[in-house]
C-alpha cells in the first residue's frame, strides 16, 4: 500500500467514499461495519487495500468506455497529476484522442473571458479554455473514473456542496500510485512514449535539403566578398550588409522567400538569416576579423553527406546557447530581455531539450495543431521555463521571481497565471517549432490545407540519433561541360560540387540545376588562388564523369599562361638544374614526383620546403653538390645586413618625401623602405616622418643602418637639413645637441696656462666659470646670428636667448 494512496482516502469526504463503494458493489464487503462520517485510520486502511486491490482495479479498467480510458490514459502519462482544466482544453482540440471518441461542444461554446489590464484600466482577452459543462463528453468521462475510485481531487479544489464526483471543478485530478502501476502493466504506455527511432535506408526530407543549401548560399555571398561583411560595433551586421544578404537568399532559399529587405532594420527582424549566421560561426565556416564577417574554407564540411551535415548543425543548435528562442516569443515584451549575441540561460537549453523529446513521441505522419500542443506540453511539463523552485507559479513572469531576472509582459495589458502559460511558454515551443525545428528539417508545416500544424519530417529520426548517423551520401547529379563555356550541373546538385565550381567559375542561377560559365576572368582569379589548369580539368571531367571539350582544355592552359606571366611568389623554394634530364627523371619516379610542386622552365622547378633536405640529400647520393641560395640577402637591410650594390632609387628632399627615380623601383628595396616610411596623401610616394621613424626603430631597425641605407640608395645621399632633424629624432647625437648662444667676451687661453690665470689672487676672481673642453665654438657675426638662429630652430633644435 503507498503511503500517497492512503492520504488521498483521508481527503476524500466521507459521503464520496459511500458512492464509491456503492458504485462498485461493495458496502457490504466492508469488515462488519459501515462507513461512517469520522472513518477511523484502520478503516481506511482496509477500504484503501481493497479500492486498490490489483485484480479489481484491472478489472475496472478493463471496462472504462473509450473517453474514460482516453483521460486516464493521459493524466498516467504525464506523472499521475494535472489541472482539470488543463486537461480539458488539450481535450477540446480536434486532432486530440479524446475527440475522436466522443465529438465536444462547438469551439464557440468553449470559451470564456479572462480579466487583464490594458492601459491602467480593466479589460478581457478571449480564453483558450472551454466552459464547464455539466453534461458535457469530458466532464462526464470524468465524473465515472471519479465515481469509480480510479480518480480524486486534490486537497486544494474548492467544492461547491456536496458533489465530489462533479466533472466542472477547476482543480488538481490525481490518480492513485497504485491504479498507475497497473495502468501503465495493462496498457502498456512506455510503447506509447517511445520516441521516433530511426529506420534503416530512411532518407532526409526535403526541409534538410533546402537547410543545407541556405547555409551555402550565406557562405559563397560572403566568400565572394574580399572585404568580408562589414559589422556594427555590437557585432551585428549592417543594415546595407543585412539587406543585401537577404536579396541574395530570397531569390534561391526556401526559408528565406517573402522576407522584405525594406522592411528589416536589424538582424533579430529575420530569425532565419540571423540563425544561418549564427550557426555558420559555430561550424567555423564564418569568422569575426577586423570588424567584419570573413568566410573559411567549406570543402570539408560540404563533402560530407547531407545527413551527416544535417545531423551535426541539429546537435548543434540543441545543445549549444548560442541560439536564444526567448528573444523571438511572439506577443511577450521581456524586460531588460536578452541582447542578440548573449548566450541563453542554462534553462532554456534544458527546456529546449524537453521539447524536442516530446516533439519526438506525437504520431508519425500526422498533423498536430500548435494550440494542442502546447496545451499538451502544459499536461506533461508544466514547469517548463520556470523551476518550481523559483516561487510561486502566479509570480514566475515577474521580475526577480525567475532565473533570469527579467520581467515578461503582454505588449498590451498584463499576464495572468494560466493564459500566461500558453503566451509565454506556448511562445517559446512556437519558436522552436516555427523555427530552428522547421528549418533544420526535423518537422513539416503545410500553412495552406493544415495552417498552424505540423507533423514530424522524413528524416527525423536521423536528426534524433544521439550518434552520428552511418549512411551513405545521396548520389549526385552529372555535370554537363558545353563547349560554349557553360556548365550545367543536373539535379540532384551537392554542395561540394557548388564549392568547386565557384573556385574557378561564374555562377548564373542556381535553382532545380545549377548553370555556371567559364571565363578568363574566373579562370585568371582561380590561378592566382594557387589553383592549376590541370586540377580545373580534373574536376571537370570527374563532375562530368568523361572527357571535356578539347577547346576548353586549350582555354585553360592558355588563360594560366597568360595569368602567370608576371608572379610574385613568397617563401618559395626552387630547384635549377644544368641538364633538363635530371628534372625530368625526377618528375617521373613515384618518390621524387611528391617533393616538387611544378615545372617552370626545363630547367627550373618548385619544390616543397618542408622536402627540400630529402631532395638534398638524394642529390648528394647521386655525387652533386647543390648550392643553397637564401633570398634572405635582400631582407633586413635596415638591420646591419651588408647593402647589396644597386643603382640609387629615389631622391631624397628637405622635407623627408622621396621621390622615385624610375616608374617602378626595385621590388624589395621598395618593400624595405616601407618599414621606415609612411604614404604621402598628397603625391602617394613614401614620407619619413618622426612617427614612422620610432615605429621602425621600435621593430628593431637601428637609425645608423637607416642612415646608411638611405645614402646608398637616395641620389645625392640625405640632404644635410634633413639628416640633422633624422639625428634629432632618433637620439643620433651622443651629447646634449641644444645649441647655446653665448653673449659675453671670451678670453682665449692655452690648456696649459689656463690652471695658472685661474690661481691668481687678482686675475682669477674677475674671470667666469670655463666651457667644458668638449664643446666646440663657432664665430657667427652679429648681423647674421637671428638667421643662424632661425635656422636652427627649423632643423628641430630648442634655442633660447
Amino acid at each position: 500500500m503507498e503511503p500517497n494512496d492512503l492520504l488521498l482516502l483521508q481527503m476524500v469526504p466521507s459521503y464520496h467514499v459511500q458512492a464509491i463503494l456503492k458504485t462498485r458493489h461493495a458496502a457490504q464487503t466492508v469488515v462488519g461495519k459501515s462507513v461512517e462520517l469520522d472513518p477511523t485510520a484502520q478503516d481506511l486502511t482496509e477500504l484503501a487495500e481493497y479500492l486498490f486491490e490489483p485484480h479489481a482495479c484491472r478489472e475496472l479498467l478493463r471496462e472504462l468506455g473509450d473517453a474514460e480510458v482516453c483521460i486516464l490514459r493521459e493524466l498516467v502519462a504525464c506523472g499521475g497529476r494535472a489541472n482539470s482544466r488543463d486537461l480539458a482544453l488539450y481535450f477540446s482540440s480536434p486532432d486530440s484522442p479524446f475527440a475522436v471518441v466522443a465529438p465536444v461542444q462547438e469551439k464557440g461554446s468553449l470559451t470564456r473571458s479572462a480579466p487583464v489590464m490594458v492601459a491602467g484600466h480593466p479589460t478581457t482577452l478571449p480564453s483558450l479554455y472551454p466552459a464547464p459543462h455539466p453534461h458535457g463528453p469530458f466532464e462526464q468521462a470524468l465524473h465515472r473514473l471519479l465515481v469509480l475510485g480510479l480518480l480524486f481531487w486534490g486537497k486544494q479544489t474548492n467544492f461547491v456542496g456536496r458533489d465530489y464526483a462533479n466533472g466542472v471543478y477547476d482543480g488538481v485530478l490525481i490518480v492513485p500510485q497504485a491504479v498507475a502501476e497497473i495502468a501503465h502493466q495493462e496498457w502498456k504506455l512506455a510503447e506509447f512514449q517511445r520516441p521516433v527511432t530511426t529506420e534503416k535506408g530512411e532518407l532526409p526530407g526535403e526541409n534538410m535539403h533546402a537547410f543545407q543549401r541556405g547555409l551555402y548560399l550565406y557562405w559563397s555571398l560572403v566568400a565572394a566578398m574580399r572585404d568580408g561583411l562589414p559589422l556594427l560595433n555590437s557585432h551585428l551586421l549592417t543594415r546595407t550588409s543585412l539587406r543585401q544578404v537577404i536579396d541574395s537568399l530570397a531569390a534561391q532559399d526556401k526559408f528565406a522567400q517573402g522576407l522584405n529587405s525594406a522592411q528589416v532594420n536589424s538582424e533579430n527582424d529575420a530569425p532565419y538569416v540571423f540563425f544561418l549566421r549564427l550557426l555558420l560561426m559555430k561550424l567555423g565556416l564564418l569568422v569575426e576579423r577586423q570588424g567584419a564577417l570573413h568566410a573559411t574554407p567549406a570543402r570539408e564540411f560540404f563533402e560530407q553527406p547531407l545527413v551527416v551535415r544535417a545531423w551535426r548543425c541539429f546537435r548543434l543548435w540543441l545543445e549549444l546557447p548560442f541560439w536564444n528562442e526567448i528573444a523571438f516569443i511572439p506577443d511577450v515584451v521581456v524586460r531588460p530581455g536578452p541582447s542578440p549575441l548573449d548566450p541563453a540561460h542554462e534553462e532554456i537549453v534544458y527546456s529546449r531539450l524537453l521539447v524536442v523529446d516530446h516533439v519526438l513521441r506525437v504520431t508519425p505522419e500526422t498533423w498536430h495543431t500548435l494550440p494542442a500542443f502546447v496545451a499538451y506540453m502544459k499536461l506533461h511539463v508544466p514547469y517548463l521555463l520556470f523551476p518550481r523552485q523559483y516561487g510561486a507559479r502566479a509570480e514566475r513572469y515577474s521580475l526577480g521571481s525567475n532565473p533570469y531576472g527579467w520581467d515578461f509582459r503582454l505588449r498590451r495589458g498584463w499576464l495572468t497565471h494560466r493564459e500566461g502559460w500558453h503566451l509565454v511558454e506556448g511562445g517559446f515551443i512556437r519558436a522552436l517549432l516555427t523555427g530552428p525545428l522547421y528549418w533544420l528539417g526535423m518537422i513539416e508545416q503545410d500553412s495552406a490545407e493544415h495552417p498552424d500544424a505540423f507533423r514530424l519530417a522524413q528524416g527525423a529520426g536521423l536528426l534524433a540519433s544521439s550518434a552520428m548517423p552511418e549512411v551513405a551520401d545521396l548520389p549526385e547529379g552529372r555535370l554537363v561541360v558545353q563547349p560554349n563555356f557553360d556548365l550545367v550541373a543536373l539535379a540532384p546538385v551537392s554542395e561540394s560540387l557548388l564549392v568547386e565550381l565557384d573556385a574557378f567559375a561564374e555562377r548564373v542561377r542556381l535553382e532545380h540545376i545549377a548553370q555556371y560559365r567559364l571565363s578568363k576572368a574566373s579562370v585568371t582569379r582561380a590561378v592566382q588562388l594557387g589553383l592549376s589548369a590541370e586540377t580545373i580539368q580534373r574536376t571537370l571531367e570527374r563532375a562530368a564523369g568523361g572527357v571535356i571539350p578539347q577547346n576548353i582544355q586549350y582555354s585553360l592552359v592558355e588563360w594560366e599562361r597568360q595569368a602567370r606571366r608576371v608572379e610574385l611568389w613568397r617563401g618559395t623554394t626552387l630547384l635549377e638544374v644544368d641538364d633538363p634530364a635530371l628534372l625530368d627523371e625526377l618528375f617521373n619516379n613515384l618518390e621524387t614526383c611528391t617533393w616538387l610542386v611544378r615545372r617552370l622552365a626545363p630547367t627550373l622547378a618548385e619544390v616543397t620546403t618542408e622536402h627540400l633536405a630529402h631532395l638534398q640529400e638524394l642529390l648528394w647520393q647521386r655525387d652533386y653538390l647543390p648550392a643553397l641560395i637564401s633570398a634572405a640577402q635582400h631582407q633586413d637591410l635596415l638591420t646591419g645586413a651588408p647593402l647589396l650594390t644597386r643603382e640609387a632609387q629615389w631622391h631624397l628632399l628637405p622635407d623627408g618625401l622621396l621621390k622615385p627615380l624610375y616608374a617602378l623601383p626595385n621590388l624589395y628595396l621598395a618593400t624595405e623602405l616601407e618599414r621606415v616610411t609612411e604614404t604621402d596623401a598628397s603625391t602617394s610616394w613614401r614620407r619619413l616622418t618622426f612617427a614612422s621613424l620610432q615605429q621602425a626603430m621600435a621593430s628593431g631597425c637601428t637609425l645608423d643602418a637607416i642612415i646608411h641605407f638611405l645614402q646608398h640608395y637616395c641620389a645625392g645621399g640625405i640632404p644635410g637639413s634633413f639628416l640633422i632633424r633624422l639625428k634629432l629624432w632618433g637620439c643620433g647625437y651622443s651629447e646634449e645637441p641644444t645649441p647655446q648662444i653665448e653673449s659675453a667676451p671670451l678670453l682665449s687661453l692655452a690648456a696649459s696656462t689656463l690652471p695658472d690665470i685661474l690661481a691668481d689672487e687678482e686675475i682669477g676672481p674677475l674671470l667666469g666659470a670655463s666651457l667644458p673642453a668638449e664643446k666646440r665654438l663657432v664665430r657667427v657675426s652679429p648681423e647674421n646670428l637671428d638667421r643662424v638662429v632661425e635656422l636652427l630652430r627649423e632643423r628641430g633644435f630648442d634655442i633660447s636667448l
